[in-house]
């Protein structure tokens, strides 16, 4: 059974800046034996007004996650600077798989550009985030939610503590 549709709240700000800034992404989903699925994000876009975010994944990296999401429309998504550590993760509860084009492409091209000039601080190269995270471009799909939860997953005493969402943004 699916559940009813998330309330519209406004991701802040500052987490949409964060979650879109070339990050560590990991997408997940559960069937119904709750068995999870999980999958790396390549790009995040948050809409203007905040209420929508679109983690890009490739489908045949993402085959359990996209079955999971077209069978429950449940997902988690976490986000993690791997130089800090820090991490934000999103719950939602109306995901959807809706189609990638010419525009998440380039969004693509940006968040592991962005992204491999984290790992570089910590020794890794550029050719590494290609080879790990690039697939075929036919494949790119997109899985767009509205966020229902956000919490700190930064390790520490923090970790875990909810994250005020808001009604609507300034």
């Amino acid at each position: 059974m699916t559940p009813p549709p998330a309330a519209s709240a406004c991701l802040p700000d500052e987490i949409a800046a964060f979650i879109q800034s070339g990050l560590s992404i990991t997408v997940a989903g559960r069937d119904e034996r709750l068995i999870p699925s999980i999958a790396k994000g390549v790009g995040c876009r948050v809409s203007d007004d905040g209420r929508e975010v679109t983690v890009l994944v490739f489908a045949e990296a993402a085959e359990a996650v996209m079955r999971d999401i077209a069978h429950n429309r449940q997902v988690a998504a976490v986000f993690t600077r791997p130089s800090t550590n820090r991490t934000v993760q999103l719950k939602g509860r109306d995901a959807r798989s809706v189609p990638a084009g010419p525009a998440e492409a380039a969004l693509v091209r940006r968040h592991l550009a962005l992204f491999a000039s984290d790992l570089r601080l910590l020794g890794w190269d550029a050719e590494y985030v290609e080879a790990v995270f690039l697939h075929d471009w036919s494949q790119l799909m997109a899985i767009r939610f509205s966020a229902h939860g956000a919490f700190a997953q930064t390790p520490g005493p923090q970790a875990g503590q909810s994250m005020p969402l808001q009604a609507s943004r300034p």
